[in-house]
């Protein structure tokens, strides 16, 4: 459910829960609210609890509601580092069954010095108000409305785009958090048609035309499943003398391991293994939103991985859309094949400047990073750089992992060009990511982001991104895009 923004600049009877949001108690003096704060500021107690616990929750009565107005106030550090994750913080603290509207006040000064801060906080208290809660068939309260205090004719000057971006994070998040008997790899594919509506350009492959093309490696992990495989091509912005940024998306829509079968437990979690091209799908929203002056093409493959007497076995041998031939020796290791054939697709069909990827390609990422960052490899020291600058700034961390011959070595077979997982148990994150490496053509400035650890809150009970996202979806990769896209 969307919440509704709109600006205001005369208080009224709806405006009963007021947040206040200062950085500094002494600018409570000079906000314009129908109420003095003169008597609290005279009271030390009073002031020594907002010094202390940066947060203070008070009741006034005022001339224009019957009853009392519930305020809070909360003192921001005006060094905060990430202003996005204290809006998130607060967002906990009112109760929706009550308080479906709620209105946000910012100090002058505030405004005047930070307006990216103000947005923030409000893109923050949006983003953390997701829960997929589409099944459930009791009556869920929501907050619906959110009213910004505007001194004369002033507006946020960034709100509109962040409104945007949160509206592509929440599509990203609907895509993840849906089950696999909803989202298949053809549903999934009609769910991007109507993007052409805000202007971008959509092209559909149909299994016909993906065995036409000769993508084999895709189409081996998708033989044992009903559902037809799909790879969706979105573009934005695209001109003939510039070359584009290309994001590239894995998108198995379920992964039971097939022949080399998951184990139960944990099983249910393969919805969202296909959050890379999610990513993709949500990044390309946000770009057309917010009418980025960039060219880009983002392109997901989707499958679905099942066990059947068709499936794909270890042991098999296919042939990439690249010529290569791949050894498969666990039908586990999948997602590399799919991204093996759309990686070599792009490069063929676009003159990419450069490429990035986004996949939950191994459990071993969380092995090396836990649940708080993403693995970054990568061919290009300068890419990196820039990623991981973006990394920062967004809160969307990466950690760069080696790659090398050594490495490479690993996954050279006896009986085709390549294999598909490497000769031991260990860097198996490298090894996959090196598998990838095998497919991007002259050194093209290429990067991976394996996102296993960080696309999903309920994978740990406690991580960074809990403090961001209600449970669930995390959208991981969205922001970190945007933020990449400004840097450029």
């Amino acid at each position: 459910m969307s919440v509704a923004l709109k600006y205001f600049n005369k208080f009224t009877s709806i405006n009963n829960n007021i947040v206040i949001f200062v950085s500094a108690i002494s600018q409570l003096k000079s906000l314009n609210l129908p109420f003095s704060f003169q008597k609290q500021l005279n009271n030390k107690e009073f002031v020594s609890r907002i010094e202390n616990n940066k947060f203070i929750e008070i009741n006034k009565e005022t001339d224009f509601n019957d009853g009392l107005i519930k305020i809070k106030i909360y003192l921001i550090n005006k060094n905060t580092e990430y202003p996005i994750e204290y809006g998130s913080s607060i967002y906990n603290n009112f109760d929706y069954k009550y308080d479906t509207t709620i209105s946000f006040v910012f100090s002058k000064t505030l405004l005047n010095n930070n307006q990216s801060a103000c947005s923030d906080i409000i893109l923050g208290f949006l983003i953390k108000s997701y829960e997929f809660k589409k099944y459930i068939n009791k009556k869920i309260f929501y907050l619906e409305h959110i009213l910004i205090f505007s001194y004369g004719k002033s507006k946020l000057k960034y709100l509109n785009y962040n409104n945007n971006l949160l509206s592509a994070i929440n599509f990203c998040k609907d895509l993840v958090s849906e089950p696999a008997n909803i989202l298949n790899p053809t549903s999934y594919a009609e769910k991007c048609l109507p993007l052409k509506k805000i202007g971008l350009k959509i092209k559909i492959l149909d299994l016909i035309q993906i065995k036409k093309i000769g993508m084999e490696a895709l189409l081996g992990v998708s033989v044992g499943s009903v559902n037809e495989p799909r790879v969706v091509i979105l573009e934005w912005n695209l001109k003939k003398k510039s070359k584009p940024l290309i994001l590239v998306g894995k998108g198995v829509t379920f992964d039971t391991g097939g022949i080399s079968l998951k184990p139960s437990q944990g099983m249910e979690e393969m919805i969202f293994d296909m959050a890379g091209s999610a990513v993709v799908v949500g990044s390309m929203i946000n770009s057309a939103l917010n009418k980025s002056k960039k060219s880009l093409v983002g392109i997901i493959g989707l499958v679905e991985n099942m066990p059947d007497g068709k499936s794909q076995r270890p042991g098999d041998i296919v042939k990439s859309l690249s010529g290569q031939t791949i050894e498969i020796l666990n039908t586990d290791a999948e997602g590399r094949l799919v991204l093996a054939d759309i990686l070599t697709y792009v490069q063929k069909k676009y003159n990419p400047k450069e490429i990035i990827d986004f996949a939950t390609l191994t459990g071993a990422i969380m092995i090396a990073l836990g649940t708080h960052r993403a693995g970054l490899f990568s061919n290009s020291d300068k890419l990196s750089n820039r990623l991981e600058k973006a990394g920062i700034a967004s809160g969307e961390k990466l950690w760069r992992l080696p790659l090398g011959k050594e490495y490479d070595a690993e996954i050279n077979s006896q009986r085709a060009d390549i294999k598909n997982i490497g000769s031991s148990r260990f860097g198996g994150s490298i090894q996959a990511a090196q598998f990838l490496q095998r497919f991007i053509i002259k050194d093209t400035p290429w990067a991976h982001l394996d996102i296993a650890g960080v696309s999903w809150s309920k994978k740990a009970n406690e991580n960074t991104f809990s403090k961001l996202h209600s449970p669930g979806a995390t959208a991981f990769g969205v922001r970190l895009i945007d933020q990449f896209l400004k840097n450029k």
